[in-house]
This record gives C-alpha cells, sequence and structure tokens, in this order.
C-alpha cells in the first residue's frame, strides 16, 4: 500500500488560497475597524460600510469552502492530531461566523436578543486563535507558508503581486471609495440664512444645505409601513392631524389661498415650515412660481421625515425654528423594488441601531420640539403691523405644573408630563420600534374632530372625542333663589313662576397641560350649554343651544378668542395676518377653574326642579367652517380694497350648504331638587375651585370666603391659607397674609409653596435679602420656575445689585427669549449699569416684543356692534336663559353627531328642534 506524501510546504493552489483568504480577513478586520469609529457617524457613511462588510463576507464564503476541502483532502491528519484537532476548531469558528454573518442578513442583529450578533463577534476572535494555534502545531516551516517575504526579495513589484497584497489593496481600496463617497452624499454643513432675499424668506426653518431638497427627499411615509417595519406608526399617522396639515386640509387651504391673493407667497412661507415643509424645502413656495397646491408635495402633510429629518433647533421661539437636512438614510432607500429594496431592508435588519439614531433623536422627546411649531409669534413682515404673540402651547405648558416646573399652581401633580406623555400614549404594537410591545401612538388624537370626520376616519374621530371627554370638569356649584345661597352639596329648592335665580357653574381643566381649549382659538368654538327643566324632565329654559342653522346661541358662555382688524371687523377668516386687537380671551389654564354666571327668572306658570350642563366643543367655530366651502368675495368689490394691512372687501357666503360638524361633550354636570350636585370630586376641592375662578374674574371678596371655607373642610391641608394668602398679598393687605402664611407651615412645615409666598411677603416689606433665603429655598427643586426667577432678579435690582439681576433675567430668557418681563428688567439693569449701547438694543428689543396700547381703540366699534362680545370681555358678568320650544332634551349622551342630531330616550330630536328663543334671536357673531 502505498504511503501519503508528507506536505511540509501548502501545494501552489492552496497557498494561494490561502494568501486571498487571509488578505480578505484582513480587510474584513479593517472593515470592522471602521464600523466601530463610524458607529456614530451618518447611517449612510456607517451603513455603506455595512454593506461592504456584508459583501466581503460573502465573497469569503466560496474560497473558504474550496480550501478547507483541498486542505482536508491532502493534509496527513492522522500524523498530526495536535494541529488537526486546530484545524478543525479553526474549521469550525469559521463556519460559526460565516454562518452567524448570513443569519444577521437574514434575521437581523436585534433576533434573539442580540445573540447572532454576539456570536459572530466571538467567532471573529475564535477563529484567529484557533487559526494561530493551528499553524503553530505545523510541523516543517511555520509561518511562511505563503512565502510573501520571499517574494519581498525579488522586488516591491514582485511582492504587489502577491495574492495577499493583491487583495489586501484592492479591498482597502474598495473601503476608501466606499468612504468617501458617503461622507460626499453627506451634504455642505451651510445653512441657509433666512433672512430678506433667501428663497425660504419668511420661514423660520432653516436647510443644512446650500440648495433645495429634492421633491422625494422628506417623503415617502408609505415605505416607512412596509410589512416588518413600521405599518402601526404609519397607519396612525395616516389619519392624524399632521398628516392633513398641509393643501390637503381644505380650512387651511382655503385660508392660505386667501393670503397668497393678496400678499403673494412671502407672507404664506411663514406658515409653511410647519404646515408645508415638503412644499417649502423643494423651493415650490418661491416668489417665482405660482403656488401648486394640488402637487404630491403639497397633499402630502407633515410625513416622517417632516419630523425626524429636523437636525437640531435653533431656540425656543416656536414659528417652526429647526434644522432640516436630507434624511440620513441608508444605502438604495429610495428603491421600490428589486436587489436595490432587497439590500435596503436587509441592511435594517441586519444593523437597525444606526436607523434609530439617525430618525429619533434625544430632542424629539421634548415638548421643546413640539413648542418649534406649537407656539407662534406673528412677525411685521408678515402682519405689515408688528410683532404679536399667537398661539403658545409650550409656555402655557411649561409655566404651568403639569409641566413640574412651578411651585405656585393651585395643584402640584403627582408627577410631571410633557408633550409626549399626553399626545403621544403608549400603545400596543408588535412594530420594529416597539419596546416591550409598545409604541408612542403618530395618531395625535387631540381635539381636531372636524378631519377626522370629512375623512371618513371613524376610529380617530371617536379616538379624539375621547380625548375631549377628559379634559376638563363641570360643577353646577352654586344656585341663589329668593335671597338665599345653596351651597353645592344643598339640593336645589323649590323653584316656582316669579323666582329670580342666580347660578354659578364651575369649569375645571383637569385633563390638559395647557390652556383650554388650546390651538388657533380664533377658530375653535367652545362654550358652556345649561339648560333648566321641570318635574316633567322637559326644558324650560336653556344657554347655548344650537339653531336652526347650526349656530350657538350667541348669548353663551364661550371660550376661545374674538379679535378684530384694523377696521373693526372680526378675524374669523383664519386671517391672521389682519390682528390687531383682542376683544376678549378666555381660556383655562392648567390646574385652575373659571366660574360662569347665570341670572334669570322662572316664567310663569312653570316650576324648576334640575339643572343640566354641559361643556360642549366643535372644531370649528360655524362662521369659519362655512367660510371655508362656500365663502367668497362679495359682487362688485374692488380688489384694490384687498390691501396688505386689511381686507376691506365685503365676503359673504354663497348658496349651497356645509357639512355638519360633529359637537363634542367634554364633561357635564347635574343638579336637582333631590340630590344634589353630582360631582366625584372632594367637598373641599369643589370649594377651591369655586374660590379659584372667583379670583381669576378679580372677585377678591368672594374668594376669599371660599378659600377660608376650604380651610375648615381641610383642617390639615395648607392650600386653604395658602389661597388666602394669595388673594391677601393681591390686595396687599400684609398683616393678614402673614397669618394665613404661619397657619400653612404650620399645617404643613418646609412646604416649598408656603416658602415662595413668604418670599413675596417679606419682598412687599422691603426685606430682600430674607426674601431671597425662601426663593433659594424653593429655586434649588423649581429652577425653571421663571416667575420665581424674574422674583429673585427683581429684588437683586431693588437691591442696587445689577450684574446678579441681569444673571437671573437671562435665565429666564433661556427658557423664553421673548418673555416680556425679563426683556424689560434687562433693560432696565442695563440702563442702571450704564452699558449705554447694550441698553439701547435691550430697548429696542422690548419695543418690538410689547403690545400696543394703543391697539384696544379698534375694539370699541366693534363692541358696540357686539353686545354679547362686549359682555364676555367683562370680567364678571351673567348670563340669561332664554325659553325652550323643544320637549325634550337628551342629558346622557347628549354629544352630537356629524348629521346634527342627538339621540334620547324618545329617539333622534333635530338640532333645530333645540332653538332657544329671546338670546338665540340675535345674529350670529360674525
Amino acid at each position: 500500500m502505498a504511503r501519503r506524501t508528507r506536505y511540509i510546504r501548502l501545494p501552489k493552489r492552496q497557498r494561494r488560497l490561502v494568501a486571498i483568504l487571509l488578505g480578505g480577513y484582513l480587510v474584513l478586520l479593517v472593515n470592522s475597524l471602521l464600523l466601530y469609529l463610524f458607529e456614530r457617524s451618518t447611517a449612510l457613511v456607517y451603513m455603506s460600510n455595512v454593506l461592504l462588510h456584508i459583501v466581503l463576507g460573502l465573497l469569503f464564503v466560496l474560497p473558504s469552502a474550496v480550501f478547507v476541502a483541498l486542505h482536508v483532502a491532502k493534509m496527513p491528519i492522522r500524523r498530526n492530531w495536535k494541529a488537526a484537532g486546530a484545524g478543525l476548531l479553526t474549521a469550525a469558528s469559521l463556519l460559526l461566523l460565516l454562518s452567524t454573518g448570513i443569519g444577521l442578513v437574514v434575521l437581523g442583529s436585534s433576533a434573539e436578543g442580540g445573540i447572532i450578533l454576539h456570536l459572530h463577534i466571538a467567532a471573529v476572535f475564535s477563529t484567529v486563535g484557533a487559526f494561530g494555534l493551528h499553524v503553530s502545531m505545523k510541523r516543517g516551516v511555520r509561518y511562511q507558508f505563503l512565502e510573501w517575504k520571499t517574494g519581498l526579495k525579488g522586488g516591491w513589484q514582485r511582492a504587489l503581486r502577491h495574492p495577499l497584497s493583491v487583495t489586501v489593496l484592492a479591498g482597502c481600496g474598495v473601503m476608501i471609495l466606499v468612504v468617501a463617497t458617503s461622507l460626499a452624499n453627506r451634504g455642505g454643513r451651510v445653512f441657509s440664512s433666512g433672512v430678506e432675499g433667501d428663497p425660504l424668506s419668511s420661514a423660520q426653518a432653516v436647510l443644512a444645505h446650500a440648495d433645495f431638497l429634492e421633491d422625494d427627499a422628506l417623503g415617502g411615509s408609505e415605505t416607512c409601513g412596509q410589512a416588518g417595519c413600521h405599518p402601526d406608526v404609519v397607519a396612525q399617522w395616516e389619519v392624524s392631524a399632521h398628516r392633513f396639515s398641509s393643501f390637503n386640509n381644505p380650512y387651511y387651504r382655503k385660508s392660505i389661498e386667501a393670503m397668497v391673493e393678496r400678499s403673494g407667497n412671502d407672507a404664506a412661507r411663514w406658515c409653511a415650515s410647519c404646515h408645508d415643509p415638503l412644499v417649502l424645502f423643494t423651493g415650490r413656495f418661491a416668489d417665482s412660481v405660482a403656488l401648486d397646491m394640488d402637487h404630491p408635495t403639497a397633499q402630502a402633510g407633515l410625513t416622517c421625515f417632516s419630523c425626524h429629518a429636523i437636525t437640531s433647533l435653533r431656540d425656543v421661539k416656536g414659528n417652526g425654528r429647526y434644522v432640516v437636512s436630507a434624511p440620513d438614510l441608508y444605502p438604495f432607500a429610495s428603491a421600490e423594488g428589486g436587489a436595490g429594496k432587497y439590500i435596503h431592508d436587509g441592511l435594517i435588519r441586519a444593523k437597525p441601531e444606526p436607523h434609530r439614531t439617525a430618525m429619533l433623536k434625544s430632542m424629539h422627546r421634548t415638548s421643546e420640539f413640539c413648542g418649534t411649531c406649537h407656539k407662534v409669534g406673528l412677525p411685521p413682515n408678515v402682519n405689515n403691523y408688528r410683532w404679536k404673540r399667537g398661539q403658545n402651547e409650550y409656555d402655557a405648558w411649561q409655566s404651568s405644573g403639569t409641566s413640574g416646573n412651578t411651585v405656585r399652581s393651585f395643584y402640584l401633580p403627582s408627577e410631571p408630563k410633557n408633550c409626549v406623555d399626553c399626545h403621544m400614549p403608549l400603545v400596543s404594537s408588535r412594530d420594529q420600534g416597539s419596546e416591550n410591545g409598545l409604541i408612542r401612538s403618530h395618531a395625535f388624537a387631540a381635539a381636531n374632530t372636524a378631519l377626522p370626520f370629512l375623512n371618513g376616519h371613524g376610529g380617530q374621530l371617536r379616538a379624539t372625542q375621547e380625548a375631549l371627554r377628559g379634559a376638563a370638569t363641570v360643577d353646577i356649584f352654586r344656585v341663589f333663589a329668593e335671597g338665599r345661597t345653596y351651597g353645592p352639596d344643598e339640593p336645589l329648592p323649590p323653584l316656582g313662576p316669579g323666582d329670580e335665580v342666580d347660578v354659578t357653574v364651575v369649569v375645571r381643566n383637569r385633563g390638559v397641560g395647557h390652556l383650554l381649549p388650546g390651538g388657533t382659538n380664533d377658530s375653535n368654538e367652545m362654550w358652556l350649554e345649561l339648560v333648566a327643566l321641570g318635574d316633567g324632565g322637559e326644558p324650560v329654559l336653556a344657554s347655548g343651544l344650537l339653531d336652526a342653522a347650526g349656530r350657538v346661541d350667541s348669548t353663551a358662555h364661550f371660550w376661545g378668542t374674538v379679535q378684530v382688524d384694523r377696521a373693526s371687523r372680526e378675524i374669523n377668516r383664519r386671517n391672521a395676518q389682519d390682528w390687531i386687537a383682542t376683544v376678549y380671551m378666555n381660556a383655562i389654564s392648567p390646574g385652575t377653574a373659571h366660574t360662569v354666571h347665570y341670572r334669570f327668572e322662572v316664567p310663569p306658570g312653570r316650576v324648576i326642579s334640575e339643572f343640566r350642563a354641559a361643556l360642549k366643543h366643535r372644531k370649528f367655530k360655524w362662521y369659519f367652517h362655512n367660510w371655508t366651502f362656500r365663502g367668497r368675495v362679495a359682487d362688485g368689490e374692488p380688489d384694490s380694497l384687498a390691501r396688505l394691512e386689511v381686507d376691506l372687501r365685503t365676503w359673504e357666503l354663497a348658496d349651497g350648504e356645509a357639512p355638519d360638524l360633529p359637537v363634542s361633550t367634554l364633561a357635564e354636570a347635574a343638579r336637582d331638587d333631590v340630590d344634589g350636585a353630582h360631582a366625584a370630586a372632594p367637598l373641599w376641592e369643589r370649594w377651591n375651585d369655586y374660590g379659584i375662578g372667583l379670583l381669576l374674574e378679580e372677585d377678591t371678596r368672594g374668594a376669599l370666603d371660599a378659600f377660608a371655607r376650604v380651610s375648615e373642610l381641610e383642617p390639615g391641608n395648607p392650600e386653604g391659607p395658602l389661597n388666602q394668602a394669595r388673594v391677601y398679598l393681591e390686595e396687599g393687605l400684609l398683616e393678614r397674609a402673614e397669618g394665613a402664611l404661619q397657619e400653612a407651615e404650620r399645617r404643613r412645615p418646609g412646604y416649598l409653596k408656603t416658602a415662595y409666598f413668604r418670599g413675596e411677603w417679606l419682598r412687599a416689606h422691603g426685606l430682600y435679602e430674607e426674601a431671597l433665603e425662601q426663593w433659594m429655598r424653593v429655586y434649588d427643586t423649581y429652577p425653571a420656575d421663571r416667575v420665581l426667577l424674574l422674583g429673585i432678579a427683581r429684588v437683586h435690582y431693588l437691591s442696587g445689585d445689577y450684574e446678579a439681576t441681569l444673571d437671573w433675567v437671562e435665565r429666564v430668557l433661556e427658557i423664553d427669549p421673548e418673555d416680556l418681563g425679563a426683556l424689560y428688567n434687562r433693560m432696565l439693569a442695563l440702563a442702571a449699569l450704564g452699558r449705554s449701547e447694550e441698553h439701547l438694543a435691550a430697548q429696542a428689543l422690548y419695543q418690538y416684543h410689547k403690545d400696543d396700547e394703543e391697539a384696544m381703540a379698534v375694539t370699541g366699534p366693534f363692541k358696540q356692534r357686539h353686545p354679547m362680545a362686549n359682555r364676555e370681555a367683562q370680567p364678571i358678568h351673567f348670563h340669561e336663559l332664554a325659553r325652550v320650544r323643544s320637549v325634550e332634551l337628551p342629558y346622557s349622551g347628549s354629544q352630537t353627531d356629524g348629521g346634527g342630531e342627538s339621540v334620547s330616550e324618545a329617539g333622534p330630536v333635530p338640532a333645530a328642534h333645540r332653538t332657544a328663543r329671546g338670546g338665540a334671536g340675535q345674529p350670529p357673531r360674525e
């Protein structure tokens, strides 16, 4: 039997193969080092190297299999069991390395808790170690089997032709090319200036590129919802108000059409940063082109990338002041099918972390990010007037107890909440972005019931109405009849013909972390409906019902705002650029309450045994909704009347009908002559809410009585005496305030809210050092309480320490660069320091942001023409109840549907039959 030849040197074919394999392995190790170094780089740079890593790894498979087969066939395994064992270990490690690499591509790095990735990394080291061990145990010439050193002696050209050299140089060359190409595609970091002449002009957002984006750069949200990625998120987004933020929203489109007609594209670009980013950043909002509201970019709304391609916020001034760039995507992200899409999806599965890092930054979880669009200030170049503060949900939240930033709140929450906590609640999902089976909802169900109703999204409509349902509570708190007051825990007295009756209803903001109502309050409609019923349950008197056309009784109590233009006409077409002055602004801050007063006489022949109250909400106001669908300029109105400063044309509603919008019920309450008022809140809290409402309407005497009742009902609770101290401090009754503060401290020693008001009391006495001592205790826990910070700054100013004043004022301006009190005190401190140039600049900035004190004159003519609006503008006022024609009025379930009908035991009762007489005969507000 012939003996097998013992090899002390690898055959030529195997030497070439092992040279290629070792060179490829070395290239993969270098590539792995690049992956480590670029791990925090852009997704494109990093994932291009991941793609190269996968390609190199796949190319490694075939030569590895060939070499192992040849090597096993030729090597005398029995003559060197130790080397053979090490070789077997090398082959097994290599098999594990390649199989786990393929597994990462197919299953992803997150599969089974990342075990595949960990095995892949471990196999790298075990392969290197086993191979070194195998070679060290080889008999004969060791470590020179490649003959690379021998080739080097023949000259560098011969060495470069060696298979090992060719493989390493070619692999490294490809890596350099991939990295260079990826870095070049990141785009320059040249920010558009946003100044006049810039293509973005009035828009407050800026591009992180010198050029506009491609049409599809921020689009393609549907691809994010493909199977295996984020289908639930996209499904939620598709029915959200964000999806219909642009010209696919009929209300926004109508308003912008009217705005562009008068002012051109520039003023409308001010809206575009938040409403139309796809139109704005592709250059389709330029002055030189007509605005195409039907282009796909104009119908896309706020896409996934509209938020997730934002790289940073410029500041916290709102108005869409953010920086956006082309999305940081994986290679072949735009591929719609074929190999490109397969590679792209495989890369995401193999390594999702860079995608997650690129798309979800820490700022996306903050209220500051939401505030960049939900905080508005109208600049002079848009309204042709002066800077005016618009809607501002961010600061309303930031300065409230909800945020955990203020100690002065009437009610301190058990734990702070931000925008995400309320508007993006956790919901079940198996999306790739889920954690423990939960994701943040992207439906943003908040208050806009009009869009889901018009779009036929019934589930979103129900979710929005459910969100509204917990926003507030209503309490029919007090009834005064025939010289006697009936408190909240007493049944109604017999109310017969001719009785003079006063009713006070308390409405509290319980579930909203900003103003209620919020948003664009010139177009929102929230009102209180109060109905007095007879013994048989029939409605006798009412306020706040709808007439046959669906208009709210103009004598009802409304929340929201009424604004006027230069011609003393109401801002009722979302024409905020014409706003000059505010007739009234009614909104309930977080954790506070409003009181609504009614006064009426029981009609002859009737008795009243029950009251029912309901807080109603409709998106949008009747006139604005109807103007959107059938508003037009009256015939014969010349275009010359549509000036930049004011539109003097007459608008009218054309024939036809607009869809009947749903009316939602936020809260309900009842009070009868048997059980009294039905309320879940404890009695002391109801009295406290009542006192808060009286204090906010400037009835300090009534508020003191209410807070005294709170103190009696809750003898261990410091809130009663603290609220008494608030009132005493406001009235300047410092001795009484001191007694109330002492009582609060006795009830809860060391309470920081007491320390804050103690500081107010000390400042009023001129004891500045003692006041600072109290306030610094509070500051340690509430460093972002802007009122506290401003108080500390003011004490330093009064003490003559102007440098310290500036320091504390700057802390306020970091929270809100447009805080008027901070701007004023900064101006004073700079003047006191003799820094003249800085003082003049600060004075100009203060004057820029302060209101025009003479502007209120334009509200006079409007109030004369609209007595109901004039009444609403008064801090304390009464509403009347008018006779009701209908014979049935539902209570539980009185929420109307889109058809304007409500359901009762007697069957559907059309809204037209629930018309109030008397007050409802008033002409509707413009």
